[in-house]
């Protein structure tokens, strides 16, 4: 049988042509297969490695959350440390469901077992601690018991994770391996196809051997240089036959076997760049250094020519993204600091969490500069940093090239891990601000508390120079005519003077109240030592600062009245006041203070009396307070006795002298105390005076009381008078004008309440000092939920600690409106501390307003006052509250009132 040359050339291009095909499909196979083996193979791996790292990084924070418990007892750290306990948990169940290599079993169980010990040590020593309350003994524990083996369970993390990377670059290897061969034996079949093409184009004619040789040419080419696989030469097809068809089948062979070398390229690439960028993030502890560390190296990496990254800082109602680190930025006016959330490419990039790319930049956008010149760039990339949910910070670069895919999926990938440690570090900065904030603030007080004695001791000295003035001026009472009018301008700068001191004492007492309130609850709870890890010194330094802060407490307070009496800025609130009602204030406030030093002490009132006068309540009741509190101060056996009674009946006044306001009331102070020499007892109604200057050393004071009550006495219209013997005692007189009103009754006869008070005496029944006999109750408390109303944080602050010491539930809210909001989510609440004075809506609206809303007619209020007024405890009652306290709070006075209302 005779064969054409078409008949050759069909069979035998046919043939090759299958030849090739079987080559192309079998090339194609085995890549494919191999890719998508390798990128499972590469996926898994680098599933368990980064699950690997994760448990380093959790095991870490395990430890170091508890011994952050250990040391500060605050719940924080032990909500941290269980939510990594259940984190790591996960991880080891997640590897535990892998198919993880033999060389990995045994370094993984070990890490599982020295977790479980971890856990199992972690359990008992938080249940020692939570049953005997003994923190040094935890402490102990922790370093002897659990610390060694947290810390093995970073190294054997440390250890899985190595292997976990060794078995990758084998695999990676071994990937590698296969290619080389795939790719010789492709070469192989190729060489084969040309041997089997160049016998068919000798065998055939003459006509298609131009194209042959072309052919030939290409693929000998290939073959003698088969390690270059990155790039293959191609066929220049100019003939649209069967040879025309078997070289567009080569040429889309090269162009697969180019792509496939391409991704994978592209994919080592990627690992590689996102596991260096980890292990450098591992050395950082300053966000501005992560920031700039970050920018720095991701920039160049993806060929970009410009880069910022903003931080998300300020409150949660307007935060803000603020520029804290650059790449090649200039400093000529381009660009901005800060942006909200929404505001510009930035800050809508923030606000909808997701990455905004720019491939047309508009002229004139941004200017990129060199030491050779400047250009604008084509392409812009804003992406947000994210961590559980909410975007933490955002980075901008700029390209004079568009970002490919690759690079795209680089920053996402090294986004994510940003993100965690960007956390991280800014945890551990705000711990440590918080520390310096505290630090700061102890000091501050420190100086201030310094500079008001400074300031005291510059008025003592001016006064003292006045005084010299006025005795000068006495004996030139010539020469004082010719200078009268220098003196008169003298004396008006110098009153001047004086009330500017006034003004200024005035502003820094009120200035040092707030934070001395939170200071005194703050150093009574050390002083209590709830928890036990106070030693005798610590405990004894906790009562010292109680103590300062009271003795300045007390010292602000007169040094306030004494500048508003100087300064001629006093306003007096008169009305009725009955007298009856100053008797029961005097027995509430002292029969505790005579309980407690063993002495009697008594209330006297004559039948004579009206009912009531009319005056300021609140300076009376300052006045009689400051008398009776030094009677008890400078008696140390026998009696004190507050008689009310006439103004001429029994006024102990020497000679005989009688008094021009005839219907006046006085109130008598008698003790049996130290008494008073004579030459002296016009002395101590100067302010910074005593009777005797060796006495504050035993009995304290400033020398401020009495001058303040005599000054207060004459605003009212009256007088204080002073009768006393060295050793037998004192008698302090306030007298006061009567203005009794129309109709009022006297009592028909004398009333007299007594009370003796020795050592073992029972406690009175009276409601001020009942609190200071209620046992509290430690299980009364726990578990308990309270909500306080307050507007300054500092109080809320120091409040929040006294209760969560006994282990209470404290919930906030800074207004009335808030409040009412709060209860609405937590309708559970047993107690409400509520202020009076607050912004929006005040404390009295809000106590109307809940006693009106169905479920909290009857919820326990007690409200917190700035006075301790009888008309301040009716408006407070009448508006709804269950009961009232004066500020600043006493913490024994207050969970006595809590426990009271507790247990009803």
């Amino acid at each position: 049988m005779r064969f054409t040359i078409r008949s050759k050339l069909l069979v035998g291009f046919l043939s090759v042509s299958l030849f090739v095909t079987a080559v192309n499909i079998n090339a194609y196979y085995y890549n494919d297969r191999l890719n998508q083996s390798f990128d499972n193979l590469i996926d898994k791996r680098v599933d368990v490695l980064n699950k690997a790292t994760e448990i380093q990084h959790l095991s870490m924070q395990q430890t170091n959350n508890l011994r952050g418990y250990l040391l500060t007892q605050e719940q924080v750290f032990l909500d941290d440390l269980q939510a990594a306990n259940q984190l790591l948990q996960d991880l080891v169940d997640q590897v535990e469901a892998m198919d993880i290599e033999p060389e990995l079993k045994q370094p993984f169980e070990e890490l599982v077992e020295a977790d479980q010990a971890f856990m199992d040590e972690t359990n008992l020593l938080l249940t020692n601690l939570e049953k005997n309350h003994d923190q040094a003994a935890a402490l102990a524990s922790f370093k002897s018991d659990v610390l060694p083996i947290g810390q093995k369970i970073g190294p054997l993390a440390t250890e899985f994770a190595g292997i976990q990377r060794k078995v990758l670059d084998r695999d990676r290897s071994d990937n590698t391996h296969m290619v080389d061969f795939v790719n010789q034996m492709t070469a192989l079949l190729t060489g084969v196809t040309f041997l089997l093409t160049l016998l068919i184009g000798l065998f055939l004619s003459q006509r298609i051997t131009s194209n042959l040789l072309r052919i030939t040419r290409v693929i000998t080419g290939i073959t003698n240089d088969s390690r270059n696989t990155t790039k293959l030469p191609s066929i220049e097809v100019r003939s649209q036959d069967e040879i025309g068809d078997i070289a567009r089948s080569f040429n889309e062979m090269v162009r697969t076997l180019e792509k496939y070398s391409v991704l994978e390229q592209e994919q080592r690439w990627l690992e590689n760049n996102v596991g260096e960028m980890a292990v450098k993030f591992q050395g950082v502890h300053n966000l501005e250094m992560l920031a700039q560390l970050f920018i720095t190296t991701v920039t160049p990496l993806v060929d970009a020519t410009y880069g910022v990254f903003y931080l998300k800082q300020g409150s949660s109602h307007r935060p803000e993204l603020r520029k804290i680190a650059s790449y090649a930025a200039q400093q000529d006016g381009i660009g901005v600091d800060s942006f909200l959330f929404g505001e510009g490419l930035v800050g809508q990039a923030a606000l909808e969490n997701r990455t905004i790319l720019l491939n047309d930049v508009p002229d004139n956008y941004i200017q990129i500069s060199s030491g050779l010149g400047q250009a604008e760039p084509s392409s812009l990339l804003i992406m947000p940093v994210q961590f559980e949910g909410q975007v933490i910070a955002v980075f901008e670069l700029a390209s004079f090239g568009a970002f490919n895919l690759v690079q795209q999926t680089l920053l996402q990938q090294v986004a994510n891990q940003l993100g965690s440690v960007l956390s991280s570090i800014g945890g551990r900065m705000q711990i440590e601000r918080l520390l310096v904030e505290s630090q700061t603030l102890t000091e501050e007080l420190q100086t201030q508390s310094e500079e008001l004695q400074m300031q005291q001791e510059e008025l003592r000295g001016i006064n003292e120079k006045l005084e010299e003035q006025y005795k000068n001026s006495e004996h030139k009472t010539r020469e004082l005519e010719k200078t009268k009018s220098q003196l008169e301008e003298k004396a008006r700068q110098l009153a001047l003077s004086s009330q500017y001191k006034s003004e200024f004492l005035a502003n820094m007492s009120h200035e040092l109240r707030t934070p001395l309130n939170s200071l005194l609850i703050l150093s009574n709870i050390l002083a209590e030592n709830a928890a036990g890890n106070l030693n005798d010194n610590q405990i004894k330094y906790a009562n010292t600062i109680h103590q300062s802060g009271n003795d300045l407490l007390h010292l602000i307070n007169d040094i306030l009245d004494l500048s508003k009496i100087e300064s001629g800025k006093i306003d007096l609130i008169t009305k009725s006041v009955g007298l009856h009602y100053i008797s029961e204030f005097a027995e509430q406030q002292f029969f505790p203070v005579a309980r407690q030093k063993g002495i009697k002490f008594t209330t006297i009132m004559d039948p004579d009396l009206p009912a009531a006068i009319v005056t300021d309540e609140q300076r009376v009741m300052q006045i009689i307070k400051n008398l009776l509190s030094n009677a008890f101060k400078f008696t140390e056996r026998g009696e004190v006795k507050l008689h009310i009674h006439r103004a001429l009946h029994n006024l102990p006044i020497d000679g005989g002298a009688t008094f021009s306001l005839q219907d006046g009331i006085a109130f008598s102070i008698h003790d049996t105390g130290i008494g008073i020499p004579k030459d002296k007892q016009g002395l101590i109604f100067q302010a910074f005076q005593q009777a005797d200057g060796t006495t504050n050393r035993k009995y304290g004071g400033t020398g401020l009381g009495l001058s303040i009550s005599l000054n207060i006495a004459h605003l009212l219209g009256g007088d204080i008078f002073v009768r006393s013997n060295v050793g037998q005692g004192s008698i302090f007189s306030l007298v006061l004008p009567c203005g009794e009103k129309a109709g009022s009754e006297s009592p028909a006869s004398v009333v007299v309440v007594q009370q003796e008070v020795a050592a073992a005496a029972p406690v009175p029944a009276v409601e001020v000092s009942h609190e200071a006999e209620v046992e509290l109750d430690d299980t009364l408390w726990a578990g308990k939920k309270v909500l306080i109303v307050d507007d300054d944080m500092r109080n809320v602050y120091a409040t929040t600690i006294a209760l969560e010491s006994r282990r209470m539930n404290v919930l906030f809210a800074e207004n009335g409106i808030s409040c009412l909001k709060v209860l609405k989510e937590h309708p559970d609440v047993d107690l409400i501390l509520m202020d009076i004075m607050l912004p929006e809506m005040d404390g009295y609206e809000t106590m109307r307003t809940l006693r009106q809303t169905p479920g909290f007619e009857l919820l326990p209020i007690i409200a917190l006052t700035a006075k301790a007024m009888k008309d301040d405890r009716e408006k407070c009652i009448k508006a709804g509250a269950s009961d009232y306290l004066s500020k600043p709070v006493k913490l024994e006075q207050l969970f006595a009132r809590m426990q009271i209302w507790l247990t009803r």
